[in-house]
């Protein structure tokens, strides 16, 4: 390997902040987290800026299941 540093390559999604200034939205789980019949504990939350909510998911899902957002 070369002793010259590696240019970290950040994901443009990873961190959104929220822009919400009014009450936040409860999306609920996402439809595979729905089909595993799980009652939401543990899970990780989304936020999505069109939705101005947060929706729960247990995989590394990164669409809203309100209105299919892939953008945060």
């Amino acid at each position: 390997m070369d002793d010259e540093k590696a240019e970290i390559l950040r994901f443009p999604q990873t961190r959104v902040r929220m822009k919400s200034s009014g009450p936040i939205n409860d999306l609920g789980l996402s439809k595979l987290s729905q089909q595993v019949g799980s009652s939401g504990r543990s899970a990780r939350g989304h936020w999505c800026s069109y939705c101005q909510g947060i929706w729960y998911s247990y995989f590394l899902e990164a669409e809203c299941p309100k209105c299919g957002n892939r953008h945060g």
